[in-house]
């Protein structure tokens, strides 16, 4: 783009102050050293934050880790209050067994919309029987670290066994059987879930453990009905329910007979734990091999490269399963995905309704919907969401798309979304523009920090930050958030000056 077109999309820019959008991508963040921007306090604040925490990660995974927990208290103390933050710290706190922070954490939660569900998953997936104190706390986080991060599994499976105290406790039990695993010693490994079973038969944690345990021992039956305990448990937030998927298939690709289907239910155990690269690496080789599932090993693959936005290897592969079998769910509901994405709506309904017949899942009927909405068919639409939403009341594509046609519930739908997906920055986006159109701007500020900590460098949340420093009379700072923004994205002035609004209409 040349230095005219630029500055005249810039200056565009400036002159709509007004408007609103929410639509973005989701990005880990870094430490940032700029100096001259209009959120400076957010960036001091994310900063401070960011690097505590990454000071404390560090200590605990190279086992130094009483320094660890003091750097994590330190963090808890002097962190401003921040339901999103104290969440996500929350959550890799009790991963680590450091309970009583978690707690701490936990009590400095509004009891509101955002925090219920991901503090109930939490408690319900980690959570030993009894909390303990600090000291025991700090010896048995000592004993994950070492086993999970610094290969001492023997050793320190040893230590715990001849320690003589907190024999009763499930998290010390399991702690030992995770010791036994990870030293291959499986008969060992099974004994001792099953002690810390008897003791708290609600943590979802342990049967998951068991689950693996009984599948690596190929007792298989065992495994699977472990399995089928582990699904009964109901999780409401996308994170926990992607653990038990991720179980899921690892039982799947230990107890199935087929290379093929291994490969497959190992590359998809992959893909939900956030290693793409492995997934795909997995599914190339079994190609080679592949007779009787290479639709299977197809249709993943396509649905990994949609996932991953390569939307061109995604139609390939999508396109060369659906060949083989019409009826393969994933490819149908791929190829579904990206003709919407590609504004063929004809195709897409098609794809969705073949789909629909091959699941009970309700994304088919949600493409659907949204399928009729693009081809104007807003009546048929609406009809279906209203429907849809009765039985799946928190589904998260659902109630977004939903807005589309009853935009009038995004106070009460996106709020449930930000419940379930503590980390889509778009629902924050989209809560924050609806704050600032009902002029609530210190609650804007708030879901505008979330979305800060999520992805520093979405051109949105510069836009809607310029909103409320504009309401603030902070002309100058909302002029260079604009900037910002139209330096992050200039094709964006376009959208803005048009007035759309994904959450409110034109």
């Amino acid at each position: 783009m040349n230095k005219i077109k630029s500055l005249f999309i810039t200056t565009l820019i400036l002159t709509s102050v007004m408007s609103v959008n929410a639509e973005t991508g989701l990005k880990p963040l870094q430490a940032k050293t700029e100096t001259s921007v209009a959120n400076m306090d957010m960036v001091l604040k994310d900063n401070f934050i960011k690097s505590k925490y990454a000071s404390a990660e560090n200590r605990f995974i190279q086992n130094n880790v009483k320094a660890s927990y003091d750097d994590f208290d330190d963090l808890i103390q002097k962190a401003n209050h921040d339901d999103y933050v104290f969440l996500l710290y929350g959550m890799k706190m009790a991963e680590y067994g450091l309970f009583d922070l978690s707690d701490k954490l936990i009590e400095r939660l509004d009891n509101n919309h955002f925090t219920a569900s991901y503090v109930k998953d939490m408690r319900k997936f980690y959570y030993p029987s009894a909390i303990l104190n600090q000291k025991d706390i700090i010896k048995l986080a000592d004993a994950y670290s070492n086993i999970v991060y610094n290969n001492m599994a023997l050793e320190t499976t040893s230590e715990l066994l001849n320690s003589s105290t907190l024999d009763e406790s499930d998290y010390k039990n399991y702690l030992i059987s995770l010791g036994y695993y990870k030293s291959n010693n499986l008969p060992k490994a099974l004994k001792y879930i099953n002690n810390a079973i008897k003791e708290n038969n609600v943590n979802i944690n342990y049967l998951c453990l068991k689950a693996k345990i009984l599948s690596d021992m190929k007792k298989n039956s065992q495994a699977l009905k472990t399995l089928k305990e582990i699904k009964k448990a109901e999780f409401l937030t996308i994170d926990f329910k992607q653990k038990i998927r991720a179980t899921e298939e690892y039982v799947l690709y230990k107890t199935t007979k087929s290379e093929t289907l291994k490969d497959y239910h190992l590359a998809y155990y992959y893909h939900l734990q956030n290693k793409s690269l492995l997934a795909t690496k997995v599914l190339q080789s079994a190609i080679l091999t592949a007779k009787q599932y290479s639709q299977d090993i197809f249709a993943l693959l396509g649905r990994i490269y949609y996932e991953n936005n390569e939307p061109l290897k995604a139609k390939e592969f999508a396109a060369r399963a659906y060949k083989e079998n019409k009826h393969n769910y994933l490819a149908t509901l791929t190829l579904a995905d990206i003709s919407y994405d590609t504004k063929d709506y004809t195709s897409s309904l098609k794809y969705y309704k073949k789909a629909k017949r091959l699941t009970k899942d309700p994304a088919p009927m949600v493409g659907i919907a949204k399928s009729y909405l693009a081809l104007e068919h807003s009546d048929k639409a609406k009809k279906m969401y209203e429907k849809l939403l009765k039985d799946n009341k928190m589904n998260e594509d659902l109630l977004v798309e939903s807005l589309k046609v009853i935009p009038q519930r995004v106070d009460y739908y996106l709020p449930r979304v930000a419940s379930i997906d503590l980390s889509n920055n778009d629902i924050w986006l989209g809560l924050a523009n609806y704050a600032i159109k009902d002029g609530n701007y210190p609650m804007a500020v708030t879901y505008l920090n979330n979305s800060y900590y999520i992805d520093e460098n979405n051109f949105k949340y510069y836009y809607y930050l310029s909103l409320v420093l504009r309401a603030k009379g902070e002309n100058e700072l909302a002029d260079r958030s604009l900037l910002r923004c139209a330096d992050i994205n200039a094709d964006y002035a376009t959208v803005i000056n048009s007035g759309y609004s994904e959450y409110y209409g034109n």
